[in-house]
């Protein structure tokens, strides 16, 4: 059965990346692929393998994905694509989708022979207030990412999440005490800019949030009215920081001595005991799909075969394999589960 199966696959997980058979096309590659997509800044950081190097590679991105990644490192080489333009490279036929979770976040439909390929390991269903709605096409194949830690539980809703952060942030405001928010830089970061600025709250972010907020606004993402924080001159608004690093602060000099709120990915998340004794408040605000929206992007794409990568391959295929479809982890080098 096992070889069965790898006779049949479409596509193959290497130490490199995932390669789609009997093609030259990579998806979220390392520069060790001539030719790779990649799907969001996002899923570089995830995967941790898009590294630009000395060797020429060539990278189908949007160009807002290219952009964020230039405050990373150095800009790839990059052929540009813009959403719903279908183009095609030898015998591939492609089309970009947005993901619905950052700025130029990606999945890739694939036509290739009499396969329907759609690639979209990071999704999010969820409306955000700064990107494009997520999108969907039908195909026989679908692959998906597996980097929710929270396998078997549905996250909370995002909308009732940052309407709590809001009212919350606002009550402490009315007591002269200004919250110290700490979250993600990307998207979530662009997310309560937006959001607590719509609702008239006095905003200053973090320099590198607000590099990356230029960039969501010269795409046409409106952020509102914010400034950049500075630890001598900003007073009386509330802060956006970076989450800390390896319990290091992104910020060395004193904040505010104001209310800390978390914003967190996952529900697993956990704090060390002297982040969690200063924390007052948590929530939690996803990035990306649970697995209750995983089901329903497999009912509306309607493929025959999935497949499933990342660090919960293999939680995820043992949560869907009452669907009818055929629902296989992929590992690096050929590596079978275990079930």
């Amino acid at each position: 059965m096992l070889l069965e199966e790898s006779a049949n696959r479409k596509v193959e997980l290497t130490d490199a990346g995932l390669h789609l058979i009997d093609s030259i096309l990579w998806l979220d590659a390392t520069p060790s692929a001539d030719l790779s997509f990649l799907s969001s800044v996002l899923n570089a950081e995830q995967l941790g393998s898009f590294k630009v190097s000395k060797r020429p590679q060539q990278v189908i991105a949007t160009e807002e994905t290219l952009r964020l990644l230039e405050l990373k490192s150095k800009k790839p080489n990059g052929l540009v694509c813009q959403y719903n333009r279908p183009f095609s490279i030898g015998r591939l036929k492609m089309e970009l989708l947005p993901s619905g979770s950052v700025l130029g976040g990606a999945s890739l439909y694939v036509e290739h022979g009499k396969e329907r390929i759609l690639y979209a390991p990071y999704l999010l269903p969820q409306k955000s207030s700064t990107v494009r709605q997520m999108q969907l096409k039908k195909a026989n194949v679908l692959i998906i990412g597996a980097f929710h830690p929270d396998v078997s539980a549905s996250m909370p809703n995002r909308r009732r999440e940052k309407d709590r952060l809001i009212s919350s942030a606002k009550a402490h405001i009315s007591a002269g005490r200004y919250p110290v928010i700490y979250c993600h830089e990307f998207p979530i970061a662009q997310e309560l800019t937006k959001e607590l600025a719509d609702a008239e709250v006095p905003i200053a972010v973090h320099s590198s949030i607000y590099k990356i907020n230029r960039i969501y606004e010269q795409f046409g993402s409106k952020l509102g009215e914010y400034s950049l924080f500075s630890p001598k001159w900003t007073k009386n608004k509330v802060l956006i920081l970076p989450m800390p690093r390896d319990g290091r602060p992104a910020v060395r000099s004193p904040v505010p001595n104001g209310p800390i709120f978390y914003v967190e990915k996952y529900l697993t998340s956990s704090l060390g005991p002297s982040i969690q004794a200063s924390v007052e408040e948590r929530f939690f605000v996803s990035d990306i799909a649970d697995l209750k929206e995983i089901r329903e992007v497999i009912s509306v794409v309607n493929p025959k075969e999935v497949y499933v990568i990342g660090p919960y391959a293999k939680q995820y295929c043992e949560e869907l394999r009452s669907l009818p479809q055929k629902i296989r982890p992929l590992y690096p080098n050929g590596q079978t589960c275990l079930f």
